[in-house]
């Protein structure tokens, strides 16, 4: 085990200290990676040797597909793990603790309850808050929705169609797929307009929320932005508070991507308000550099997450939280569920807050850079300015000014600039404009890098 684990250690290593050097992404279609990979198609009946194992995954495997880790993996929204990270999540597998419940993993479960109180202290949210680290943003977004489901109707399944619930048309994908999934109609998730710099417009939701109750609609949900994927737009969270305060509906803060710049100064200004929402959803696996996956539930009556989810079967009352046990299977939907707190836990007490805080300010500032370069450019245009680590852009050479034209010359650079395999960009639309967008969330990133990527941009344009 100890030969077999140090080759793994060496791989891991190997692979992060080079990973600058490395292609930042090589995409290759279902049928080229068939043809590369040459993987056994029926299982092996006898075992094989482990280094042989590790060099058919070098040779068939890694070399296909994007580094997160690198400094110039830009697009989506970036995961970088720490190497201590790394480790506290191969010690929570390696052990393989179950955390479902208190009574079998006891330790590992107050590491969990220290880490969400580490976040609630971080954001500001009262003494009391608590959740669950979850797979990622979307389940602990679902988890939210479920929650203020039954908050909302209780057990009355025959109100269900008449529910309605708002959010900004900037917010993440999986606020309507949860929706959705929760049994709210399509058509009674309202995308709410949003101002010029696409922050959900207060009045359009008041107006919107008044529509639905005089339509004999049950309004049981708003959904905020801290940190909107597309631009890192942040709604008016003090104004919306106050709407779910005086209309009694739940408020959830989607925070995924930008919530832990509220270690930084300006990060905690940015996201002022965030402290008044029933619920936030985190992803440590984004701003906080731990490995995938990693998201985060916080709830400020954690009462609310055990009426929506606990059961208890026969089978499970001899683990049945008592006195001031913590069932973490009584606040979400999974009963099996891994140690997620260890890498978070590892992490920050290996590097210190001032280390990570630093490194978060640096990213922002980053984003600051790239913007500025952008606004240098006689032919790049700003379309939504530096918000956290993003920035939307795109080519708009003097002259040329129809919109579909602009469309597909951006679509080519994008398609151009990310075939160097020096830097993986993603895009967008904002108001109906293709848009270049960076987001840049890694420790590793330099000025240089920022430098260079624009300069790409211009090039393949």
């Amino acid at each position: 085990m100890v030969r077999l684990g140090r080759r793994v250690a060496d791989l891991v290593a190997a692979h992060l200290a080079r990973v600058r050097d490395e292609p930042v992404q090589h995409p290759i279609g279902r049928r080229e990676a068939r043809d590369l990979a040459a993987l056994p198609a029926v299982a092996p009946e006898a075992g094989a040797p482990f280094d042989g194992i590790v060099a058919t995954l070098q040779a068939r495997v890694f070399p296909y597909h994007a580094r997160e880790p690198h400094p110039r993996f830009m697009g989506y929204v970036p995961s970088a793990p720490t190497f201590p990270a790394v480790l506290g999540d191969w010690i929570a597998t390696g052990y393989n603790f179950f955390a479902g419940v208190w009574s079998v993993a006891a330790g590992p479960n107050e590491v969990e309850l220290t880490v969400l109180e580490w976040f609630r202290g971080w954001l500001g949210l009262p003494d009391g808050t608590r959740g669950l680290l979850t797979s990622g943003g979307s389940n602990a977004t679902l988890t939210a929705v479920v929650a203020a489901r039954h908050a909302a109707l209780g057990d009355r399944a025959e109100d269900l169609p008449r529910l309605a619930m708002y959010c900004s048309g900037q917010a993440h994908s999986s606020v309507a797929r949860a929706a959705w999934i929760a049994g709210v109609p399509r058509a009674n998730v309202r995308l709410v307009p949003s101002d010029d710099r696409f922050r959900l417009r207060p009045d359009a939701l008041a107006a919107a929320i008044a529509r639905d109750r005089a339509a004999g609609l049950v309004p049981f949900l708003i959904v905020g932005n801290a940190g909107a994927t597309n631009t890192g737009a942040v709604d008016p969270l003090h104004a919306m508070a106050d709407i779910a305060a005086r209309e009694r509906l739940w408020y959830h803060v989607d925070a995924a991507y930008a919530g832990f710049a509220a270690l930084t100064d300006r990060g905690r200004a940015l996201l002022a308000g965030i402290e008044r929402a029933d619920s936030v959803t985190l992803d440590p696996h984004k701003w906080l550099y731990v490995p995938f996956e990693c998201g985060c539930l916080l709830a400020r009556d954690p009462k609310a997450l055990e009426a929506a989810f606990h059961v208890l079967p026969d089978y499970l009352r001899d683990v049945e939280a008592r006195d001031q046990d913590v069932n973490f299977a009584d606040a979400g939907e999974q009963l099996t569920r891994y140690s997620r707190a260890l890498k978070v836990w590892v992490s920050v007490n290996y590097f210190g807050l001032a280390a990570i805080r630093g490194a978060i300010a640096e990213c922002m500032r980053l984003a600051d850079v790239a913007e500025r370069l952008v606004r240098e450019a006689p032919d790049l245009e700003v379309l939504s300015p530096a918000q956290f680590g993003v920035v939307c852009f795109r080519v708009h050479p003097p002259g040329t000014d129809d919109p579909a034209a602009l469309d597909a010359l951006n679509e080519r650079v994008n398609a151009a600039a990310n075939a160097t395999q020096r830097v993986l960009m993603s895009s967008t639309r904002l108001r109906g404009a293709y848009s270049l967008r960076l987001c840049i969330l890694n420790y590793r990133t330099t000025e240089d890098d920022v430098r260079a990527v624009i300069e790409l941009v211009r090039a393949s344009a």
